[in-house]
């Protein structure tokens, strides 16, 4: 997914953001961080719950329905929840809540990397000073993001056809079929909206039903005859005999989400958007039934309705890394990854599927997906549906999948994300306890997005971290013993307690978070005074390793994590955790030694190497990297580590802030650099660390973490600094390693 995250960046680098009342513009340039950073994250590992933080922050930034993703909540959250209950049941039904978000990017990257439909789309909306990319971002983000919201219309009727079928076979014209009643009421719309609909439309169109304003819609972009539309979008909804167009629903839905907010605004844009949902499943695609066709139905252009052009494709591009639910669908599975390129009127797309789908002799299995790609027939299907003179290129290969990290016991029922979220930012005093749920959520509405967000992220993390210490979270009452306190349980055999493992665990997260959104380490006092200059400059002093911290701010951590567990008491989600009976992962311990010098020219080469190395292990083993963080082979491994999500612990010589003054001096002496950039990048990197701590049992600080290692690293050349080398390689086999057990990744000097 690395090339739809880089075309993605190239969206942000257009994306100037409105600066709202009482925001600054650092606030603002902060959210739009946010933003990118959580779309990012959501194409690096396409969780659910990484995808609802993309959400979380569209209805933060543009508060479609109200004040931020409370009022958007159970809007996009009950489509998951009725997949997530409902899917297994189908014989057909694949994930639409992460394939909204998918789509959403897919959007982005053509509007940045494909100027001809950038400037297309920006003459159609008259959309000409610096602020297009933020308009385009609003209209795009409600069409992509909410297109399928009304897919529990559909289940209804799919859930039916699968039984039926089950037992009887394909036979619609016996079978019974879902007809939805009480329409004119529910589609009814009473005069302040008229009004409001004309107002905004500047039209004394008469406005009785949504199905009015679709109509209405139809024939200003495509030229439908409106009193036609009307009596075809009843026909579809009442009668559908094979099924219900949950297109039709989701703008149905939209558009009442919209009245319900009191100051609503209606105009082009907001008719276009509700047109551009109702068009993309099949109302356009493909004829209703022998006798009933829309005249003159045609595939959609650019320039008539560019917001539907964009969905339609969108839409069928993403056929990738979507949960199978029904049944069939998991005998036809999807590719699970892309590559992707895009230009001015060009995409270019590789789909790759999981080796088990294309056999030895090279021909194609029954996978359904494969043989479209393959007959030429998903790209012909593409062109049916929209007129374009688009070059469209779409491939297939074969690439071994994978394995899903991050997937736990913990339920993965998403939806709590905000009361844990809550939750978690109240935990961090003792107020909380006679505060009420209602209090409690004023509070986290009225931080800024950036807090929101790190509170979410801290939820979402909870999976990982309980899974380390043997536990779980859920909110099903099960046969486990249930956890009030970590201070009660115990790590290891060794009697490490879960509450200081879990408090070092948070810090390290928090960390990563705070320098990935551009923060840094500033010391209190001096070189900020207060909470409000130090969020503005983004310092701060706890941006150091959990061991420099002084035991006020240790203390902090781990009263959050047992306060965590009382608070969500408070709210209605039932969520309790659990203690295994059996531990998780073995742990492997990897000590790594690289050389100060070695060719700068080959870094990406050097870093590859590392991070196979150290990724060939993570299957089987919970991976600890053990450093002494020297300058040069040290920190490269530090940092390749940190991509990969590892854990790293640092060992030093000299207690922390004397081994920075130490580096520097010798670097000085020894014509190294180390100007202010290396001693920051230096301090990150230590501060990510679990531990770190000086030892002074052995002589040197790399035969301490040579004598706790499972597997040693060495970065080398094979000639510089040659007796010592050899050295670190006997002393690992004094302390019991094989010759298979010591890896020399070899680097040039």
């Amino acid at each position: 997914m690395d090339s739809l995250m880089k075309l993605n960046n190239e969206f942000f680098k257009l994306l100037k953001l409105k600066i709202k009342e009482n925001s600054s513009k650092e606030e603002t340039d902060t959210d739009k961080l946010c933003f990118q950073t959580s779309l990012q994250t959501f194409l690096k590992r396409g969780r659910k719950d990484d995808a609802f933080s993309v959400y979380f922050c569209y209805a933060e930034i543009f508060n479609l329905f109200g004040s931020g993703y409370e009022n958007t909540k159970k809007l996009l959250e009950t489509l998951s929840d009725h997949e997530y209950h409902s899917g297994e049941l189908l014989s057909k039904h694949r994930d639409h809540y992460s394939h909204s978000v998918y789509v959403f990017s897919l959007g982005l990257a053509i509007y940045a990397n494909d100027k001809i439909f950038r400037d297309t789309f920006n003459n159609f909306y008259n959309l000409k000073n610096d602020m297009a990319s933020y308009h385009f971002l609003k209209m795009w983000g409600m069409v992509s993001l909410f297109h399928d919201i009304g897919y529990p219309f559909q289940l209804a009727q799919e859930q039916i056809q699968t039984y039926t079928k089950e037992l009887w076979g394909d036979q619609y014209d016996e079978n019974p079929f879902v007809s939805y009643g009480n329409l004119d009421k529910f589609l009814a719309i009473d005069n302040d909206t008229k009004l409001k609909l004309q107002n905004g439309l500047n039209t004394s169109y008469e406005f009785n039903s949504i199905d009015d304003i679709f109509a209405y819609g139809l024939k200003l972009r495509e030229g439908y005859d409106d009193e036609y539309m009307k009596f075809y979008l009843r026909k579809r909804a009442i009668n559908s005999q094979r099924y219900v167009d949950h297109a039709y629903y989701s703008a149905i839905i939209l558009v009442k989400q919209l009245f319900s907010v009191h100051d609503f605004e209606f105009n082009l844009q907001t008719l276009d958007i509700l047109t551009a949902i109702l068009l993309h499943n099949s109302i356009n695609k493909y004829k209703f039934d022998k006798n009933t066709d829309i005249p003159n139905r045609h595939p959609i252009s650019i320039d008539e309705h560019p917001l539907s052009y964009l969905l339609l494709l969108c839409d069928e591009l993403q056929d990738w890394d979507r949960f199978a639910y029904g049944k069939v669908s998991k005998h036809n599975p999807l590719a699970w990854d892309i590559d992707i390129k895009i230009s001015d009127n060009y995409i270019w797309i590789e789909y790759f599927f999981d080796k088990e789908n294309i056999i030895a002799s090279g021909k194609i299995d029954i996978n359904k997906h494969i043989r479209d790609i393959q007959d030429g027939v998903f790209v012909s299907n593409i062109y049916s549906f929209i007129n374009s003179s688009l070059r469209l290129e779409v491939k297939f290969d074969s690439k071994q999948k994978v394995k899903k990290t991050h997937m736990y016991a913990s339920d993965d029922n998403f939806i709590n994300l905000c009361d844990f979220a809550q939750a978690i930012h109240e935990s961090y005093g003792d107020k909380f306890k006679n505060m009420s749920c209602s209090s409690i959520n004023e509070k986290f509405g009225n931080l800024s997005l950036q807090f929101k967000l790190s509170n979410i992220e801290q939820a979402k993390s909870y999976a990982e971290k309980l899974e380390l210490v043997n536990c779980f979270y859920s909110n099903k009452d099960l046969d486990y013993d249930c956890i009030d306190s970590f201070n009660d349980v115990s790590l290891n055999k060794h009697g490490t307690k879960a509450i200081d493992f879990l408090a070092r665990e948070e810090h390290m997260r928090w960390v990563k978070e705070k320098i990935n959104l551009g923060w840094i380490y500033g010391v209190e006092g001096i070189d900020y005074h207060t909470i409000e200059e130090r969020n503005k400059k983004k310092m701060h002093k706890c941006i150091a390793p959990y061991d420099a911290l002084s035991e006020e701010d240790q203390n902090k951590d781990k009263l959050a994590i047992n306060n965590i567990v009382k608070i969500l008491q408070k709210f209605d989600s039932g969520i309790k955790i659990y203690n295994y009976r059996d531990g998780g992962k073995e742990s492997l311990q990897i000590a790594v030694i690289g050389q100060r010098n070695y060719n700068k020219n080959e870094l990406k080469l050097l870093k590859n190497k590392i991070k196979e190395k150290l990724k060939d292990k993570c299957d089987s083993y919970r991976v600890i990297v053990r450093s002494t963080f020297d300058i040069g082979g040290d920190q490269l491994f530090a940092e390749c580590a940190n991509e990969l999500g590892l854990t790293t612990k640092a060992y030093l010589p000299l207690p922390y802030e004397k081994y920075i003054i130490s580096l520097r001096e010798n670097s000085l002496k020894e014509g190294y650099s180390f100007n202010k950039e290396d001693e920051l990048k230096m301090r990150h990197l230590l501060a990510q660390t679990a531990v770190c701590r000086q030892d002074t049992t052995f002589k040197t600080t790399r035969e301490y973490i040579i004598s706790k290692c499972d597997l040693l690293i060495l970065l080398w050349d094979g000639e510089t600094n040659k007796s010592t080398f050899n050295k670190y390689i006997e002393k690992a086999k004094d302390y019991g390693l094989y010759d298979e057990d010591i890896i020399i990744i070899k680097c040039h000097s």
